[in-house]
């Protein structure tokens, strides 16, 4: 048994003790063919510190041997030695056989980098060296979809896919009909998915494929994706919103609010959830849920318009009046919303507070001018304010116009 062996053994039985003079003795006594296998399996059970020795001694023995020095290279810009790894790889000749290894490390260090251009340029001539290489091809491709150039990206993974289905630990599949997805081709980025099913294995292509079915309108197909991908990780907090909305568009109340209160116990921020959840549970008349759920979410999110006025729809249809005129108190002006001044004024007047009402209505007015439900409402609330035929002509004539066939408003108009 060769020293590298004997010291290659001794770390898979976590025996560290020797290992420092089995090294050394490794190095004055094996061939340099065992010397570069041990230094390969140094770096791959990450004990790159004995690695670099190993490549170290290699270079000192054989200067001309590039490769080394490219390995070296990769292993010293992986612990951020950026100067001596960089160093090591300019030292290599255009004519050097592992020229086109060093052009990839160094590829790869500026893409790390976020030099993207940098690295594209190194791919580039990479792929005049070796124009058929899958590693330059995927470099590329990694580099167009990174930079959003998702038709090169796309033509790349197309070739890739079909020689293998990963490339190193990235899912191609997965890059496949994202690429597709990002250019606005979701029924081709599902057909991809719908073809190979079976290679979609890891959360994150579970999850992607879950977004790109919900797009294309197959809720159903979206639904088993995402559920899978809560089985997997149910802390995957992102995968609930789109479960619930896929859930509501299939008009499944129940799954809906189960949905949105299993991710809510995972991430009580999610403002969306407890508007959906609210929703759904307001639609299955669970209206105690619906309110609670609302209430929170505004004690989570007291900027969220849409909760609030959620909360006060919610009220308006349960006749807590009070509570509906307190949910805006404490707003400035300029933060209430038209719909809002609307739903003040339907308050105050079943309150009897008509001069508030009359305000709100007002208010509302300029927005809702042409929404005959809000004209009604306000005709009816005016016709009975002393001092409004001038209100009220108004508000019938623009009313009939829009529906001219409401016997009742025409005979308050003619009354007029």
């Amino acid at each position: 048994m060769t020293y590298s062996e004997q010291l290659l053994d001794a770390i898979q039985n976590h025996d560290f003790s020797q290992d420092k003079i089995l090294l050394k003795k490794a190095l004055d006594n094996d061939s340099p063919e065992i010397l570069s296998s041990l230094a390969e399996n140094l770096t791959g059970y990450g004990f790159t510190n004995l690695a670099k020795e190993v490549y170290r001694d290699l270079i000192a023995k054989f200067p001309q041997e590039d490769l080394f020095k490219v390995y070296l290279a990769e292993i010293l810009l992986n612990d951020g030695n950026d100067d001596d790894g960089l160093s090591l790889l300019f030292d290599v000749a255009k004519t050097s056989p592992a020229y086109l290894d060093a052009l990839l490390v160094e590829a790869d260090y500026y893409q790390t980098n976020g030099f993207i251009e940098t690295a594209r340029q190194k791919l580039i001539e990479a792929s005049k060296i070796a124009p058929q290489e899958d590693a330059i091809k995927f470099g590329l491709a990694e580099l167009d979809y990174l930079d959003g150039q998702y038709e090169e990206a796309l033509t790349l993974y197309q070739d890739l896919i079909e020689r293998q289905k990963t490339f190193g630990e990235v899912n191609l599949i997965q890059r496949l009909f994202q690429t597709e997805a990002k250019l606005g081709q979701y029924e081709e980025a599902s057909q991809v998915i719908k073809e190979h099913t079976g290679d979609i294995l890891d959360i994150d292509s579970k999850y992607q494929a879950g977004l790109v079915m919900l797009a294309v309108g197959d809720y159903k197909k979206a639904i088993t994706y995402l559920d899978e991908v809560i089985d997997q990780s149910p802390d995957y907090v992102n995968a609930y919103p789109l479960l619930a909305q896929a859930y509501e568009h299939e008009h499944d109340n129940e799954q809906v609010l189960r949905s949105a209160q299993a991710g809510l116990a995972y991430n009580e921020l999610d403002e969306t959830l407890y508007s959906m959840g609210a929703r759904a549970a307001a639609n299955l008349n669970e209206l105690d849920t619906a309110e609670d759920l609302l209430v929170k979410g505004l004690k989570t999110a007291p900027d969220n318009g849409d909760l609030r006025l959620q909360l006060s729809n919610l009220y308006l249809h349960e006749g807590k009046n009070d509570e509906n005129i307190k949910l805006w108190q404490d707003l400035e002006d300029e933060d209430v919303e038209p719909q809002a001044h609307w739903n003040l004024a339907v308050s105050y007047a079943r309150l009897d507070q008509r001069e508030q009402a009359k305000s709100e209505f007002l208010l509302a007015y300029p927005e809702f001018q042409n929404n005959v439900d809000f004209l009604r409402q306000m005709i009816l609330f005016f016709n009975s304010e002393p001092n409004s035929s001038d209100v009220m002509q108004q508000l019938l004539e623009r009313y009939l116009k829009l529906v001219p066939e409401d016997e009742e408003m025409q005979d308050l108009y003619n009354q007029l």
